[in-house]
């Protein structure tokens, strides 16, 4: 186990307990394929399965650099592989956030660039659309995200992985219709209606001087 920041005692021996019988007798939150994801009090333990261990480990690595980043979730500790413990985060995605309080996120797409931009010069990279699908929005509308298992260090190319990311804001904010449309398929799969794409467009534009300088 490395410990990140502190963590209760009652935490802690749960934590080894697990590292030693690899069982935990409280109920999952959540399972997917890749990890169960358990709450404790206002902790989140995510256990990877077997078949991602290198995923996991990946994700550990992604957290520790991102953690001077607001949108990354504080780690408290982890198992290379194994585990990660990390606070709980109260957050809706796209779909729910919208269902729940009945408008878009606010600075929706310049949420969804800034949280690529910052990851990029952290030094890691998605290599999938996963990476907007994992964002999340607070109830007062601070963008969050929870999953970074996809993440894979830029080395010698996040220069010009920023610089792509920084010529496809350019694009949008002039209005390209290629870029555009690549971003209206995303809303639409999501259930936005033309008004909502419209605002989201149209926040983003009144932003832009922002995005130049996101790090």
């Amino acid at each position: 186990m490395i410990i990140i920041n502190s963590i209760g005692n009652n935490i802690e021996k749960m934590l080894l307990h697990y590292e030693k019988n690899h069982h935990l007798t409280i109920q999952a939150s959540l399972i997917s394929n890749s990890s169960v994801v358990y709450r404790l009090q206002d902790y989140c333990l995510k256990v990877y399965a077997s078949r991602a261990k290198l995923d996991g480990e990946m994700e550990n690595e992604a957290l520790r650099s991102l953690q001077s980043h607001p949108y990354a979730p504080k780690l408290y500790a982890y198992s290379p592989g194994e585990y990660t413990l990390t606070e709980w985060i109260e957050a809706f995605n796209l779909k729910q956030y919208r269902e729940t309080y009945g408008h878009i996120p606010p600075n929706l797409i310049y949420d969804m660039f800034t949280t690529e931009l910052q990851q990029i010069y952290a030094g890691y990279w998605d290599w999938d659309v996963i990476r907007y699908e994992n964002l999340l929005w607070t109830e007062t509308g601070d963008v969050k995200r929870t999953d970074f298992w996809l993440c894979e260090p830029v080395k010698s190319r996040r220069e010009s992985l920023y610089n792509q990311v920084i010529r496809k804001i350019d694009n949008i904010y002039n209005g390209d219709r290629i870029e555009m449309e690549a971003m209206e398929q995303y809303f639409y799969r999501h259930q936005l209606t033309s008004s909502e794409i419209e605002q989201a467009f149209s926040d983003f534009r009144s932003q832009r001087p922002r995005l130049a300088i996101a790090q």
